[in-house]
């Protein structure tokens, strides 16, 4: 007599498990043979906080490449910097001024740079305070400042507070000003204490304001009294794709580039 053989639930489960396992692994294995591995060079940008919008923009214009991913890192130019030279995974870097660049090419971590572009000061205020706000000269500042505080940059290694800084010295109004300052990691910081009217004024860039909804221009701050306000652009000298990242940086300053900076406050250099 022959007996049927009864399978319990769990030899039911291992069997099941068994079977799973070898489809899993036969259309693994056809997977592995008939798809090729794709792998997608990333550049990275390391950009100066002024430059976000500007920067996020040409990104989206740049012609799209197979197989590239374009990202951005943006900060404080000197952080930037020093974050590079420790070893961050920077393709190009976009510095607000020379000084910081040459930081970087010193460090022997550039293969080539060039100017892209340059920026000026302006005086902003917050909206809040902007009813009879009328500033026409360096005395004006230091008028309605009176008990407040001025929102800049951090005055000792961010470019933005470093021209600012210049600025004042040379406008005469440093002595009034040095110990009444609102100091910021980096420039849209300050702009962001004037936009939330923690202070009633303060110095960015030409491109800030222009990019704030929430701030007034008041005064463009004389170009002589600080050195220039230049945008150095590098190319990391460890890249993935070299190609890739040539085009990216001449993409930067061929005409429809430099019109996207210009669309923002930028000047030629």
């Amino acid at each position: 007599m022959y007996h049927l053989f009864q399978l319990t639930p769990r030899h039911k489960l291992y069997l099941f498990g068994k079977t799973l396992f070898l489809l899993l692994l036969v259309q693994g294995l056809f997977l592995t043979q008939s798809t090729p591995g794709i792998t997608k060079t990333k550049i990275y940008i390391y950009a100066a906080a002024s430059t976000r919008n500007a920067v996020d923009e040409l990104i989206k214009q740049f012609p799209k490449q197979d197989n590239v991913q374009v990202s951005a890192v943006y900060g404080a130019t000197s952080a930037l910097a020093r974050q590079i030279i420790d070893g961050a995974p920077a393709t190009l870097f976009l510095s607000a001024n020379k000084a910081w660049m040459q930081e970087v090419i010193d460090a022997a971590l550039i293969t080539k740079h060039k100017n892209a572009f340059s920026n000026r000061l302006v005086i902003i205020s917050s909206k809040k305070y902007d009813t009879g706000v009328n500033i026409t000269s360096a005395t004006d500042i230091t008028k309605y400042i009176k008990m407040d505080r001025i929102a800049v940059a951090e005055i000792s290694a961010v470019p933005a507070g470093i021209y600012s800084k210049q600025a004042m010295k040379n406008l005469k109004i440093w002595d009034q000003l040095k110990n009444k300052l609102a100091q910021s990691a980096n420039v849209r910081a300050a702009l962001a204490l004037v936009e939330r009217g923690e202070t009633p004024l303060g110095i960015v860039y030409q491109t800030d304001a222009k990019a704030s909804p929430y701030v007034k221009l008041k005064w463009r701050i004389p170009n002589n009294v600080h050195a220039k306000i230049q945008y150095p652009l590098g190319i990391h000298k460890n890249v993935q794709d070299v190609d890739a990242a040539n085009k990216l940086y001449n993409f930067f300053t061929s005409p429809q580039g430099l019109e996207i900076f210009s669309n923002f406050g930028f000047e030629p250099d």
